[in-house]
């Protein structure tokens, strides 16, 4: 072999050892996790959440099957959810029941599917609603619906669409196209 062509192939072979640890060194540099957006943060299954105020009152209990956060998007998603509320005397309120729920930052929770709200006082004259689609705000406790609701009181039945209320308040209001029937209670007399 000759001397020039010795040179050649080593300089080649050093040539390509020099480049093979160049590629090695930019492709630790730009190599980044990268993450699916898609997929949950966390998932859960048979959570129990209780939320106190900041001044230590229970507010809620959120019980859920199976949950799901989303940390890109400040989301949770929970299957069958049981919300029940709390008055400031630790005294349960309402229970509200959904198919599936979503749980924004903003602690707005959406319902979806079969949603029920039921009374856990005997003071309230509301004791029921169904609809299938509502909105919870977990600070205000205001509930809304724009789908078909209906109420349940101790002595009357209404439905409507479009119901705004409060749960503190233990009151709703259906907005539109309201039908109501009412159970008159007859006193007696004793003669």
């Amino acid at each position: 072999m000759s001397k020039t062509r010795r040179w050649v192939i080593i300089l080649l072979s050093l040539l390509v050892l020099i480049l093979i640890g160049v590629n090695l060194a930019s492709n630790d540099d730009s190599e980044q996790t990268v993450t699916n957006t898609s997929d949950p943060t966390y998932k859960s299954e048979h959570t129990d959440t209780v939320v106190y105020s900041p001044e230590g009152a229970l507010n809620y209990r959120l019980i859920a099957e199976h949950v799901e956060y989303f940390s890109d998007q400040a989301i949770s998603w929970f299957t069958n959810p049981v919300l029940t509320t709390f008055d400031t005397d630790k005294v349960p309120t309402w229970s509200i029941k959904a198919d599936k729920a979503k749980l924004t930052n903003d602690r707005m929770l959406y319902l979806y599917g079969h949603v029920e709200v039921n009374a856990l006082t005997a003071d309230s004259q509301l004791r029921k609603i169904t609809t299938d689609n509502a909105q919870v705000n977990l600070v205000t406790q205001d509930v809304t619906s724009d789908d078909l609701v209906t109420l349940y009181g101790t002595t009357f039945n209404s439905s409507g669409l479009k119901m705004r209320g409060n749960l503190r308040s233990k009151n709703a209001e259906l907005i539109e196209k309201v039908r109501t029937s009412y159970e008159i209670q007859n006193k007696q007399t004793q003669p």
